[in-house]
């Protein structure tokens, strides 16, 4: 079974808004994204996240109720298949966002409204009106509280509405397009009895058409906006207007005063007693003549030019909605001034460019939060003066439209509300926006490929990303944040970095000393800042230079006083490790620096446990020192340990092993503060590649033992992967009241991996191996957060840190790190300094697990397609790039395409290959072919011909493009077009079987030179190659498993269903996994029979998003647990940003997983009202099947990972353990459980 699991959520932004729901009167920006809400509290230092809430379905809208001084709750309204409006508030503390009610609008015979899906409420929050299906409204009623009363059905002659909006306190305004497809605007009131809308319009609004050819109805329809009365002395008979946005002009229709509303209300019953009237040929001309004035084009009051593309949103930035923010869908964003004081008038001004906008909210203090799809979403502030680009003008805007300066608006003059008022256009020089934060999104990501650039396990996600005006390339990955504060250049070779402070226990260092293969340099920082790094003079330093150092570490002062020992923790005593013995150092304060206080040469060492000779000529391979003992290993297999006692080196038990040591490790595993003394030291052999921890007895404890029972193995490791070159035996928390916080075995592998062990209970278990790199790793103690952790080392770091109740690991970015040390100073605070190449690098570790992502700017070149070429070390992509045309221009956007290449590691853009005009690169591969025994590289490119007079594209051309020179990627390079083969048709997919090549031409397969062709689908949109084997989807039907043989394609298995898959990947020969239209996820094994070979479905489960892209693999580091049988399959890419992962569990465990989201599901439906069964239940347009109730062969571990949660309630856990009856019991422990969930957990 396969459990999906977010690994980046959704990062798209569908809508915002701004209101007051605590009771403080605080401020909060609401965000809302695919399937969450987030709450931020505005500050003047910016948006601050202080809570959110999940939402189970697809988000489209979000709207306060608002009172007359703040919002009392939200209206979140879902998406089909089945909708729903959701009412939300905080709870008294303002920390906690709750659900009080979900109302139900799915109806299973109803059409889904084709334009309009939308919520809005009333101004005085009385009513909410809900627009989800065709000719049908519903009307929900609130109460004082802005809750939920009750709910009524409207009829809705008006079948095609584009917008809605109050326009009164029980008067709404419509926009649609009427059976003529006329663009008609009119009013409905709401009647106070029944609830339904008028049958005749309202006098406020009566209904008239308006210019067709200034809109561009079907692609992005046009918005009302209401302008309320103003309470001004000059405005008694203005009721308030309607903007229409959205077309080539702004359009501003006010609403009649009351002496007009009560004539137009006067003809209308006029009209209708004529239409009841008895006398038939009287009732026809009125009819006709009510026909006639549905023709009836009203003068707009007031309009003004919009010079750009279509409005994707709009907010207000007054109080008194006088002044709008405006932005087209490629982010060119304009302010709308009305004035009604003294005349009619429309001002639009330019203000500049940003990303393009879904949501735009008005905050405070001219700060705007623009939410966006297509690119991040910003945060902006308006200003009265350009901020930048000085020397250009603000927004290009066509000639054909007239505009002033901004010098020149006060002398425009206001135009009289007699007579229509034009508007004006001001456009000046600079752009009035300066961004003040950005939030990064991925959406939407049409295609992704992932990579490990030097095959270390440590992969990277690189998205075709944005659109519109902000395309972009996303590269990915998931590793510790560095935080670089400074540079030690010209210290090359570094193999081990260690700090020191004067006195033991003080919390800062003030020296830094490094060792080379041959040398050993010190360092000191600067006693006032501790920021200024000077290198000491190597002769009066008192350590030995001259040589390597091993280990080097503070100690205490250690004396005997009776019978007893004391521990000086004002101890100012250093010792360093050598290859040919230990120093003694003490820091004096008179000579400024340490002093070599004694020395203890090898063949000097004096153990009753060694005969001297055997010291003859011996070297120390392996060292270690805590607070008062020191563990040496020396060749031949020699262990011993000594401590500083009075001043002088003293062995205190020896050992000889059979096998020569490679790493020891003595630091104490338990103690608060400076831990003394450990009883536990491990220690890890070439030979036999294992690890033995070993306890330290005393003379006491060792009486009648053999000379070597001082030493005594508790337990071994068993034979590990590779040969160990590190150790750490390690205590990530020493507070021992941690639940389940064990000392940890850490073993640093010649071949990049780092083996985990729990020490428990003098034994060794849950085994894990997690892959770091490809070099020896070394181990290092570090802090992080102020949290103890370790950084393993190698060409690539990793951080491991106990976190959320387990340990994680997460790589370190930056590479070539040799060596690491812990380092507090004051210009240097809970920090590390890092060993590199040539280099030492002192800096933070400021967040453990996080997603990095490196956006590549394209601009208007939208990404739609990405290979990764190995052998050109680039990355070849294909992008549209869209001209911004007018809104309704005859010519409209024109578009263009290439294939870029871009530098895998700087993105730098190397090459690029226009094609023709009415070209697009549809498809993109790479492929490796042998040709006279030589291997040749190619970018295979399907290029389509677009011809307006046809409806399906007739021409197309497969083209092989190689790199025109040499391998110097930093250099400008081209591409060369080496075969090109003509098709008749839209090539929509690529791939490649040996050296044949294989393209999905509208409704066929076929391969290069037409080798055979298959001609059984209708739009061939997938195509994924596994040896000889095919994985066809076709956009109309479902998925067909097919096998190139030679010049033939022969059909394996197919799925006769309609699927509608968007796309689908191969997990192996037999198993393949995909996605539809319907936001499903399904899975199909083949199974041969005798009689035929069938594709049976073996999984289908609700995703609730566009899956565009199936990405084989997986982003984090390979992490191998034994006892668990988990595997990361694949990734997935949605439309809205999300990154998912598919996760493989073994059958028997698939059965208990399956059981536990059984029960949680009953339990969270009890307890929050919701069930996420019929949540992740299949679904089409008319929502859930009878015969899926539930979905199958997939598990949600998102939600299965909130048992961690309720592991710490023991009455919400026993009730998840014990089901609702006998037979839904878990047999499973809940032990068991945590370790697989938190397993699950470190995947993803």
């Amino acid at each position: 079974m396969k459990v999906v699991a977010t690994y980046h959520p959704s990062t798209s932004v569908l809508d915002s808004a701004k209101c007051t729901l605590a009771e403080d009167g605080a401020e909060c920006l609401l965000v809302a994204k695919l399937n969450r809400v987030d709450v931020y509290a505005i500050r003047p230092d910016g948006l601050h996240h202080q809570t959110g809430i999940e939402i189970w379905g697809r988000v489209k809208a979000i709207r306060p109720v608002r009172t007359q001084y703040r919002a009392i709750s939200v209206l979140i309204l879902t998406d089909h298949p089945e909708p729903e409006l959701i009412f939300l508030s905080l709870t008294q503390s303002g920390t906690v966002l709750v659900v009080t009610k979900r109302l139900s609008l799915f109806e299973r015979s109803s059409r889904p409204a084709e334009f309009l899906h939308d919520v809005v409420v009333s101004p005085c929050g009385k009513y909410a009106v809900v627009s989800v299906y065709t000719a049908r409204l519903r009307i929900v009623l609130l109460d004082a509280e802005g809750r939920y009363d009750r709910d009524i059905d409207a009829s809705a002659i008006e079948l095609n509405l584009l917008s809605i909006a109050f326009v009164g306190l029980n008067t709404l305004a419509l926009l649609h397009i009427d059976y003529q497809q006329r663009l008609q605007l009119l009013a409905r009131d709401i009647n106070s009895g029944d609830f339904q809308l008028s049958p005749a319009a309202s006098p406020l609004l009566p209904s008239f058409a308006l210019p067709e050819d200034w809109f561009s109805v079907e692609e992005d329809p046009p918005q009302l906006v209401l302008i309320p009365p103003v309470e001004e002395k000059d405005c008694d008979d203005f009721n308030g207007a309607v903007l229409v946005l959205g077309g080539r002009k702004i359009l501003l229709y006010d609403l009649a005063s009351d002496d007009v509303a009560a004539r137009n209300h006067s003809k209308a019953q006029r009209m209708d007693k004529k239409k009841r009237s008895a006398d038939a040929e009287e009732a026809s001309r009125a009819k006709q003549k009510e026909k006639e004035r549905e023709k009836f084009k009203r003068k707009p009051r007031a309009a003004v030019n919009w010079p750009w593309s279509a409005v994707a949103a709009s907010c207000a930035l007054d109080e008194s909605h006088t002044k709008f923010l405006i932005g087209d869908k490629y982010g060119r964003l304009a302010m709308l001034h009305v004035d009604v004081a003294a005349g009619f008038s429309l001002t639009l001004v330019a203000l500049g460019e940003a990303s393009s906008p879904t949501s735009l909210t008005y905050l405070t203090n001219q700060v705007v939060y623009l939410g966006s799809h297509y690119g991040d979403s910003q945060l902006l502030r308006i200003s009265q003066t350009p901020v930048s680009s000085l020397d250009v003008p603000t927004l290009s805007i066509p000639s054909s439209v007239p505009t002033i300066r901004p010098s020149e608006i006060s002398a425009a003059g206001k135009r009289r509300a007699t007579n229509f008022a034009e508007g004006v256009v001001v456009n000046g020089l600079g752009s009035h926006l300066a961004e003040l934060e950005r939030f990064t999104n991925l959406a939407p990501t049409v295609d992704a490929v992932l990579v490990d650039f030097d095959n270390t396990g440590q992969k990277e996600i690189v998205t075709c990303s944005g659109g519109r005006s902000t395309g972009s390339l996303r590269a990915v990955r998931r590793g510790a944040d560095f935080k670089e504060a400074a540079v030690i250049k010209g210290v090359a070779g570094v193999t081990k970095v260690w700090t020191l402070r004067q006195k033991y226990n003080d919390s800062e260092h003030t020296h830094l000393v490094v060792s080379t293969l041959n040398r050993t340099h010190l360092f000191r920082f600067d006693e006032a800042r501790g920021g200024v790094i000077s290198s000491l003079p190597e002769s009066p330093s008192g350590f030995e230079t001259s040589t390597s150092t091993i280990t080097l570490s503070n100690v205490m002062r250690l004396t005997r006083k009776d019978s007893s020992l004391i521990y000086d923790e004002q101890s100012p005593l250093v010792v360093q490790v050598v290859p040919k013995g230990l120093l003694l150092l003490e820091y004096s304060l008179e000579a400024g620096g340490f002093v070599r206080k004694s020395e203890l040469p090898l063949d000097k060492v004096k153990d009753r446990n060694i005969l001297p000779q055997a010291l003859s000529g011996q070297e120390i391979v392996a060292a270690d020192i805590n607070a008062s003992q020191i563990v040496l290993a020396l060749k031949y297999g020699w262990m011993i340990q000594l401590t500083v006692m009075d001043g002088q080196f003293v062995s205190q038990r020896s050992r000889q092993f059979s096998d020569e040591i490679s790493a020891v490790s003595c630091v104490p595993l338990s103690g608060k503060g400076f831990a003394k003394h450990t009883t536990s030291i491990a220690a890890s052999f070439w030979k036999s590649d294992c690890v033995k921890i070993m306890r330290l007895h005393s003379l006491r404890e060792a009486a009648g033992l053999p000379p070597d029972g001082l030493i005594v193995e508790v337990c071994r490791t068993e034979r590990l992967p590779a040969a160990p070159r590190s150790l750490l035996l390690h205590t990530f928390i020493t507070n021992e009241d941690v639940k389940g916080m064990y000392p940890y075995l850490l073993v640093g592998l010649v071949d990049g991996t780092v083996v985990s062990f729990v020490y428990k209970d003098n034994a060794l278990s849950d085994m894990k191996l997690i892959s770091v790199g490809v070099f020896p790793v070394s181990l290092h103690p570090a802090v992080v957060n102020g949290k103890g952790a370790v950084m393993a080392c190698d060409n690539r770091g990793s951080v491991l840190a106990w976190e959320k109740g387990r340990l994680l690991h997460s790589p370190l970015m930056i590479k070539d790190v040799n060596a690491a040390a812990y380092l507090n100073t004051r210009a240097y605070p809970a920090s590390a300094v890092l060993a590199g190449v040539d280099s030492l690098v002192i800096g933070a570790v400021a967040s453990f697990d996080k997603v990095h992502v490196r956006s590549v700017p394209l601009g208007y070149d939208s990404p739609r397609h990405i290979v990764h070429c190995p052998s050109w070390r680039a990355f070849a992509v294909a992008c549209l790039r869209m001209t911004p045309a007018r809104v309704s221009e005859a010519d409209g956007e024109v578009f263009s395409s290439s294939v870029q290449l871009f530098n895998e590691s700087t993105f730098e853009k190397i090459a690029q290959l226009n094609v023709k005009n009415s070209e697009e690169v549809t498809a993109l591969h790479y492929l490796t072919v042998t040709l006279a025994g030589q291997a040749i590289n190619f970018v295979c490119a399907g290029v389509t011909v677009y011809d307006c007079h046809e409806r399906e594209p007739s021409q197309g051309r497969v083209i092989l493009l190689q790199k025109s020179t040499g391998n110097n990627l930093s250099a400008t390079q081209a591409l060369a077009v080496t075969i090109t083969a003509n098709v008749d048709g839209c090539i929509y997919a690529l791939t490649s079987v040996g050296n044949t090549i294989v393209a999905a031409v509208n409704s066929s397969s076929i391969s290069l030179h037409k080798v055979t062709v298959w001609n059984h689908n209708y739009l061939i949109m997938t195509l994924v190659s596994r040896g000889d084997l095919l994985l066809v989807g076709d956009a109309l039907t479902s998925v067909s498993l097919v096998k190139l043989n030679e010049s033939q394609v022969e059909l394996i298995a197919r799925d006769y269903g309609s699927l509608w898959p968007t796309s689908a990947q191969l997990l192996d020969e037999k198993s393949l996994i995909g996605a539809n239209s319907d936001y499903n996820m399904f899975a199909f094994r083949l199974q041969k029979t005798e009689l035929q070979n069938l594709l049976e479905r073996e999984g289908y489960y609700f995703v609730g998003d566009i899956v565009n892209k199936f990405v084989p693999g997986s982003l984090g580091l390979s992490e191998l647990s034994a006892d668990i049988p988990l595997q990361s399959q694949q990734l997935f890419f949605t439309a809205t940003g999300q990154i998912g992962v598919i996760v493989n569990m073994n059958e028997e465990l698939s059965l208990h997983m399956t059981s536990l989201q059984r029960n949680l599901s009953t339990y969270f439906e009890r307890k929050e009202g919701v069930s996420h069964s019929r949540f992740r239940a299949p679904k089409n347009n008319w929502g859930r099947s009878d015969s899926e109730a539930s979905s199958f062969g997939f598990l949600d571990g998102d939600f299965l990972e909130r048992f961690l949660v309720l592991a710490e309630d023991p009455r919400a856990l026993r009730r998840v353990m014990d089901g609702q009856s006998e037979p839904e019991k878990l047999t499973i422990t809940s032990e068991r459980i945590q370790k697989v969930l938190e397993r699950l957990q470190s995947m993803h």
